[in-house]
This record gives C-alpha cells, sequence and structure tokens, in this order.
C-alpha cells in the first residue's frame, strides 16, 4: 500500500525545494502543478517525469528557449465564456487573447523536426495544443492593446463612430456660433464649451440666464457660473447621445460574439491551460536542476539506493554553486540494508541524513538530483524520518516524547518497502536506557527487510555490524590535527565523537579537558583510539592511492604519447620510401624511353645483339632497385600455403601487382590473368590475397587492361601475348610492343594470341611479323600449342 508520511517529507526539507522550484515558474499553472508535487509509485511514470526534466534542461543549456511568457490566470474566464449571453470585458478577452498567441508559438515550436527528434517529451506536449490563432486574430482586430474598441471591429461601429463624429462637429459649430454672437463682458474668459451629463453645453453667467434660453445642467462652485445647453442645441445633442446609446449597444454585441468563440472553444482551452501548466512545471524544475547541478538518476522497481557523489540541493542552492559542499556516495540494497553513521557534533550526520532522504524525494517526485548520473533510487513505498528536536510545549511533549511518538509510527507500518531514517536514535533520555532502545529498534528493523539509516553517538552501537552482516558502520571524517570536521561520509569503519578535543579547541581549560578524558571507561577510550588510529591509517593509504593513481596516470599518457610518436615515424618512414621509389619509377620510365631509342637506332643501324644485352641489364638494374623498395611498402598478404585454385585473387611479387588465377599448369605453375593480358607464372612468386589485402592493393595505381609492363623491368618475360578482340590497329601496336620487350629479355620464340575469326587479324599480323627485323620466321601453331588461334614467331639472336 503507498502511504505518504507528510512529517517525513516536511522534516527533509522537499517543501522547501518544491517552493524554490515554484518560484521560477511563469504562470498560475505551473506553480500549481509544483506545488502539489509528491513521491510517485509508478515507475514509467517517474522515468517519464525525468525524461522531460532532462529533455528541457538540453533544450535551456542548448537549444533555442521555448515561448513561454508570464501569464494570468484565465482559468475562470474560460468559464465563464460558457454562460449563454455573457461577454467577456476587453481586458479579459486580451488576456484570452495572449495566451492563445503562447499557445499557437508553442505548437509551433514544438512542430520542428529536429526537437520532435530530440526532444520526445516536449514535443508530445506541444503536440496536444490546440492552436486558435483565428480567434486570436478576431480579438486583435476588435481590442487594441490598451482595451479600447476599435472602429473596424465592425461595419456598423464604424459608421456609428463617423455619424458621432459629425454629430460633435456639427453641435460644437453651432454653440460656437451662439458664443460668439453674445456680448462680452470685461474680465469675462471662460468661453469654453464643455461636457456635462453627456451634453454640450456653454458657461453663462447667473444674472444674465434666462430660463427660455436653455436648460441649466450644471454650475461652478461659486455659483457665478451656469453651464446651460441652449434650446436651439438639444436636438443635436439628442442626436449626439442617441448614437453613443447605438455604439455601447454595437461594443456589447461584437463583445458578446468575440466571448461566445471563446466559449466555444473553452474545452480546448482549458485542456490547453493543463499542458501550458505542465510545460511550466517541467520548465521550472529543468531550471532548478540547472541551478543545483542535478541530473536524472537511473529508477529501479526494488526498495533501494545508490547515491554517487550526492550533495544536497539546499547547500547547493544557498552557496550558489557545487563549490564546498561535500559529496557522499552510499548504496543500500537486500544485502546491505543499513548504515549506521557516528562521528562528532557538527560534523555532517543530519545533513548526510537528510541528503539520503531528501534526493530519495525528490527523485521520486520526478525531480532530477544534484547526484552523478550512475545514482539509482528505488521506489519506496513508505518513507519516514525521525530528524531534529521536536519538543512541543503546547502538546507537553519532551524531546525523547516527540522522538518515540515518531519511532512508534515507523515500526507500526515499516516492511521491505519502507525507508527509515532516524536522526540521533534513543537520544534524549537515560544513555544505557536509549542504547537498549535504539539496538531493539535497529534490529527490528533489519529483521522487517527495511532500508534503513541511522546516526548516533553511542558507541556500545558500533559494535552491531560485526554481528549483523546487513548493516554498515559509517562516519564522518574529522581532521584530528586542526580539529574540524571534512564532512566526508566514510563507509565501513565507525567514528569517534571527539568531544573533548572539539571542547579543548574552543578554549576549555586543559586541566578540565584531561580530568573528563579520566572518567571515560577504559574500554571506551580504547575504542576510540583504535578508530582514531583507523582513520589516520585510512587517510595514509588513501593519500598513498592517490599517489600511485596520479604517477599511473602519467605512465600512461607517457605511453600514449611514446606509441603515438612511433606511429608517426613509421608512417613517415614509409612516406620516405614510397617518395623513393615513386622517383625510381619516374627514373625506370625516363630510361625506358632513351633505351626504346636506342632500339630503335640498333634496328636502324644493324647494330650487334650484345649492345642490345648491355642495354637489357642497366635497365634491369633500375628495375631491381625499384621492386625492392616496392617490396617494403606493398600490402600485407595472406600466405596459407593452400593448393591456389581456379578464380582467386593472387599478388604477382615479381611485377609487384594484382590478378586472378584462370587455370593451374601442373603444381608449378598458374595462368594468370591481369587486366585482359594473361602471362604464365611461377607458383613460388603468387600469394593468395585475403580480401583486406585486394582492398589494400585496389587503393595503389590502377593496372591497365592488356598491359604487359614489368617484362624487362622485372628482369621476367612472359612470352605469350594475348591480342583476342582488338582491332588492327590496336593488335599492330601492342605487338611491336612486345617485340621490343622481348628483344631485351633474350626470348627466342614468342606466342602471339590472336583467335580464329574471320582470319583478318591473323592475316595482318603475319604481313607486320614477315617485315619486322627482329623476326627470324613465323608459323601457325601445332594442335598442343592453340593451332590456327596463335601464331609463332622465332626471332634471331
Amino acid at each position: 500500500m503507498h502511504e505518504i508520511d507528510w512529517h517525513s517529507i516536511k522534516v527533509l526539507e522537499f517543501p522547501r525545494v518544491r517552493e524554490l522550484t515554484a518560484n521560477l515558474t511563469l504562470s498560475p499553472y505551473g506553480r500549481r502543478r509544483i506545488e502539489t508535487l509528491s513521491p510517485l509509485f509508478d515507475r514509467p511514470e517517474v522515468e517519464k517525469r525525468l525524461r522531460q526534466s532532462a529533455q528541457m534542461r538540453d533544450i535551456i543549456r542548448f537549444e533555442e528557449a521555448p515561448p513561454l511568457e508570464q501569464l494570468d490566470d484565465i482559468s475562470e474566464l474560460i468559464d465563464k465564456s460558457r454562460i449563454e449571453g455573457f461577454h467577456l470585458e476587453p481586458k479579459a478577452l486580451l488576456a484570452v487573447k495572449s495566451f492563445l498567441e503562447v499557445a499557437v508559438a508553442l505548437h509551433q515550436y514544438g512542430k520542428a523536426q529536429e526537437r520532435t527528434e530530440k526532444f520526445p517529451e516536449i514535443a508530445a506536449i506541444t503536440a496536444r495544443l490546440h492552436p486558435r490563432r483565428d480567434i486570436a486574430v478576431g480579438i486583435g482586430k476588435a481590442i487594441d492593446p490598451a482595451g479600447d474598441i476599435l472602429s473596424s471591429a465592425s461595419p456598423h461601429l464604424a459608421k456609428i463612430r463617423r455619424e458621432i463624429g459629425d454629430a460633435e462637429t456639427s453641435v460644437k459649430q453651432h454653440l460656437m456660433r451662439i458664443l460668439g454672437a453674445r456680448r462680452k463682458h470685461s474680465g469675462w474668459q471662460d468661453d469654453v464649451i464643455t461636457v456635462r451629463d453627456g451634453r454640450f453645453v456653454i458657461p453663462v453667467l447667473s444674472g444674465e440666464f434666462r430660463p427660455e434660453e436653455g436648460i441649466v445642467l450644471d454650475k461652478s462652485q461659486s455659483g457665478a457660473t451656469l453651464y446651460v445647453e441652449p434650446a436651439s442645441a438639444i436636438p443635436i445633442n439628442n442626436r449626439l447621445r442617441q448614437l453613443l446609446q447605438d455604439e455601447r449597444v454595437e461594443i456589447d454585441r461584437i463583445l458578446r460574439e468575440l466571448t461566445a468563440r471563446v466559449g466555444e472553444a473553452a474545452d480546448d482551452i482549458a485542456a490547453d491551460l493543463e499542458s501550458y501548466g505542465e510545460l511550466d512545471a517541467i520548465h521550472a524544475k529543468a531550471s532548478f536542476a540547472i541551478k543545483i547541478k542535478a541530473e536524472s538518476p537511473s529508477i529501479s522497481e526494488e526498495a533501494g539506493l545508490h547515491l554517487v557523489d550526492a550533495r544536497h540541493p539546499l547547500l547547493i542552492h544557498a552557496a550558489g554553486s557545487t563549490d564546498g559542499v561535500v559529496p557522499l556516495s552510499v548504496s543500500l540494497d537486500r544485502d546491505t540494508q543499513g548504515v549506521l553513521i557516528t562521528g562528532p557534533n557538527t560534523g555532517g550526520k543530519t545533513v548526510a541524513l537528510k541528503t539520503i532522504g531528501l534526493l530519495t524525494v525528490m527523485a521520486m517526485a520526478g525531480m532530477e538530483i544534484p547526484a552523478d548520473h550512475r545514482s539509482r533510487i528505488g521506489l519506496f513505498q513508505k518513507i519516514y524520518a525521525d530528524i531534529g528536536d521536536e519538543q512541543s510545549l503546547e502538546l507537553s511533549l519532551s524531546t525523547f516524547s516527540s522522538h518515540i511518538r515518531n519511532i512508534i509510527a515507523a515500526l507500526r507500518d515499516a516492511d521491505r518497502e519502507t525507508l527509515v531514517l532516524f536522526d540521533e536514535i534513543g537520544a534524549g533520555t537515560d544513555p544505557k536506557e536509549g542504547v537498549a532502545l535504539a539496538e531493539v529498534i535497529i534490529l527490528t528493523l533489519l529483521e522487517r527487510g527495511c532500508i534503513m539509516v541511522a546516526t548516533t553517538h553511542y558507541g556500545q552501537l558500533k559494535s552491531l555490524p560485526l554481528e549483523n552482516p546487513g548493516l554498515l558502520n559509517a562516519s564522518l571524517e574529522f581532521d584530528r590535527e586542526n580539529l574540524k570536521p571534512t564532512f566526508k561520509l566514510k563507509i565501513g569503519h565507525p567514528g569517534a565523537s571527539y568531544a573533548i578535543d572539539v571542547a579543548r579547541r574552543l578554549g576549555l581549560p586543559d586541566e578540565l579537558a584531561d580530568r573528563a578524558a579520566a572518567l571515560i571507561g577504559s574500554e571506551e577510550r580504547s575504542l576510540d583510539n583504535l578508530i582514531g588510529k583507523l582513520d589516520r591509517d585510512l587517510e595514509y593509504l588513501a593519500k598513498e592511492k592517490r599517489g600511485l593513481e596520479e604517477r599511473l596516470a602519467k605512465a600512461e599518457a607517457r605511453e600514449s604519447e611514446s606509441s603515438a610518436k612511433m606511429a608517426t615515424l613509421e608512417q613517415m618512414e614509409k612516406d620516405l620510401v614510397r617518395q623513393a621509389a615513386e622517383r625510381l619509377e619516374e627514373q625506370l620510365r625516363d630510361g625506358r624511353r632513351e633505351i626504346d631509342a636506342v632500339i630503335k637506332e640498333l634496328r636502324d643501324s644493324q647494330a650487334k645483339t650484345a649492345a642490345v644485352k648491355d642495354a637489357k641489364k642497366k635497365v634491369e638494374a633500375q628495375a631491381e632497385a625499384v621492386a625492392a623498395l616496392r617490396k617494403s611498402t606493398s600490402p600485407k598478404r595472406a600466405a596459407d600455403g593452400r593448393v591456389l585454385k581456379k578464380g582467386e585473387r593472387v599478388w604477382i611479387e615479381k611485377f609487384q601487382t594484382e590478378g586472378q588465377v584462370v587455370e593451374m599448369i601442373g603444381n608449378k605453375k598458374a595462368k594468370v590473368a591481369v587486366g585482359s593480358a594473361f602471362m604464365t607464372v611461377d607458383t613460388i612468386d603468387l600469394t593468395r590475397l585475403s580480401p583486406a589485402d585486394e582492398q589494400d592493393t585496389r587503393k595503389g595505381k590502377p593496372q591497365k587492361a592488356g598491359s604487359v609492363q614489368a617484362s624487362a623491368a622485372a628482369g621476367e618475360f612472359n612470352p605469350e601475348l594475348m591480342l583476342r578482340g582488338m582491332t588492327v590497329e590496336e593488335a599492330i601496336e601492342k605487338l611491336d610492343k612486345f617485340l621490343d620487350d622481348a628483344l631485351l629479355a633474350g626470348v627466342g620464340q614468342v606466342y602471339i594470341v590472336h583467335g580464329k575469326g574471320t582470319g583478318i587479324l591473323r592475316k595482318n599480323l603475319t604481313t607486320y611479323l614477315k617485315g619486322h627485323r627482329a623476326v627470324d620466321s613465323i608459323r601457325i601453331g601445332d594442335w598442343n600449342e592453340g593451332g590456327h588461334w596463335v601464331t609463332i614467331a622465332r626471332l634471331k639472336t
């Protein structure tokens, strides 16, 4: 059963948090929502409210602010607009107009696709709004910002006001003629047309007034001057009065019409007021969360809590920042049900207790809390807190009596879904009896499965955690050197009270302090001394740990820096090698062009074969240098030792290029396709490529189709040339280059694959070969050499 103990909510200071948050609202609708905030017990609803606050917090910090404005409460006006025949006053309609304009702006604001995706909870609320721009525009056309009805409100009103203007002009002109025609008296200065009782009048000296001249509507305080409506002006004034009455009737009609339009949309507007209040409340919660540096904790169905770096929100608010507010971390669940906090007075025990309770209540109410986002809050069905001195003279209750009444209420209803917070449990009575009561109460709450936090000064209670695994000791750290509390919560060991030390520091004579210390039992002195030693040892270990962590962090940083530098150097080395290889390749291309020129010269001069071979050796020397550099920067390849298969991609080491196996020739050779060219290669020079290697090699320069590069350049030559499918001109160009390479390689016989087709390509190639100086003879291939598909040329050596 869900049960809120409002006394506990009050002592945890949740009402003060609500008050501070309510002060950040912009409307009475949002304020009412904040003022009624209370813990919820439905996990999806709590999580939704936390998401709303977190999303609004991000909007405030990083996005365009939502168009929320300060608004008056128009709820009553909306209810009145439902009454048939009733009309709202112009100022009231302007208030309705202001809200409708804000609702339109909010609806438009939430429709932006980016906001819909990034802030779905906020967009869902703005999507519920009913934008009634038409009503707002109608009110704006009829009423000006000062609350006056505009002539443009209706054509009839505009006509009436024109006639009123004409009538006023007419009566003023008539009265001015009367004033101009009468005799002036010495010193008379009061010839001014005025209005009395809605009618235009002129001043007349009382001694000169004659009843037949008109009607007296007023007189001056002295009685010397009468304000008279001349008889001749009465018809004109009557006409003007009638027009003014017509104006009021038309204005009433306009206001009733505008009010009726509001009344027709009253249900939608009332719903929009609720949605606006929800947005305003979320905005206020998010603004408060920003002030106290709050985050959204995770929510658990199971009772328990896990707070990481939690701070008291009211301390942050008072300080203006988190600086100086010491965080605490604590975890309570089924394995660790309770914490018993001990320590000196003014050490922060009560603040720690309130922090745990208040943050739990805030999270259950859907408010973000000043703690790390890793924090987790369970949904408690009941929360009981007994904190502070609550003695009451009016009710004749002592401090002890008031504490016991609260404790009894908690004991009556406490179960596994209950959070219990007791400050100075068992205090206010005889210490021996107080200790006994405190021990019984703590053990009973543990037996019932409650989650519990209690503070105490009783040293006898510090041994309870040794006998009850579900209970932990905790203490607030105390700086013994300066005799000041540090407010740091330490879980796992008890704390001492340090009362005599603090009293000595505050001025108690040493003699009295020493006598007090001597009166403490030896066992208690030993326990306090042990706790003090433990505190000092833990502080020393903590410092050592921090030092080791700092040194480890520096070492890791240096290692990371060294690794980065090494990777940079390795990359620089590879880049330099590549650049060198590219320069050598450029040199090789230049040398190749020179050798082509030499070959042409040798052909023309019928040079000896020895000269040709000498030129070949020079090129091969450069090619080997390039190949060595290329090998150092070539992609890594998979070499698993398996037999190559048809269709596999391979790396041809001697040519430094990629190809595809067409067929295996025995176990030691393979026919490989490189682009549209084919070559026979020893399998020892082939390496199977992995998929990653194929991608790496493709990042290099692509191999051109039909290329048979690296024949002379790599020191090896493929005597087979594939010319199938080419035109005669293309084939002769390839063949000419091929014969030059064969000449340099010292090959005695080459195979030209031209296919059968119509025979035109073979016929033209045969004619070309017969006229080539390097060709000794030609023949058609035998049946085992390709037959009529291949022409075999023997070269001169």
